[in-house]
């Protein structure tokens, strides 16, 4: 009886050591990531599956304002955020796509701002799926 008391703890610690593994696993390979066309720099695409990723750069708007469109294609799952600040470091968009919105895109005319040197920031937040985003 003892011997098969312990048998069968041993098999259901095997059993959740197993399940706890393969579960860690998912979480490691989450992944996110943000592209940015080297041409102009002002546009470009993100992809993920559950993974978190900001980047931040630099271009150069001899306008005081910016014409902008974002696109969340297939995401199933998180957000994706798109800012820009002027050359002054004022805020001109900051705009979220969420996967469970509803919304797939968006597009606009940031605010007048000062021209000069711009910075793009997006930020994934769990996102899994794809997307693209261009502005100017």
């Amino acid at each position: 009886m003892k011997k098969a008391l312990i048998t069968k703890f041993s098999g259901l610690f095997l059993m959740l050591t197993l399940f706890l593994s393969f579960a860690s696993c998912d979480k490691d390979d989450l992944t996110a990531s943000i592209n940015v066309n080297s041409e102009n720099n002002n546009s470009g695409d993100v992809k993920g599956n559950g993974g978190t990723a900001t980047k931040t750069w630099s271009f150069a708007n001899s306008s005081s304002k910016a014409g902008w469109d974002m696109t969340i294609n297939d995401a199933t799952n998180g957000s994706f955020n798109l800012t820009l600040k002027d050359d002054a470091g004022t805020v001109m968009l900051d705009k979220t796509l969420s996967a469970d919105s509803g919304a797939k895109s968006a597009d606009g005319t940031t605010e007048e701002g000062i021209p000069g040197e711009w910075t793009a920031t997006i930020t994934l937040k769990s996102f899994d799926g794809t997307g693209d985003y261009s502005f100017l």
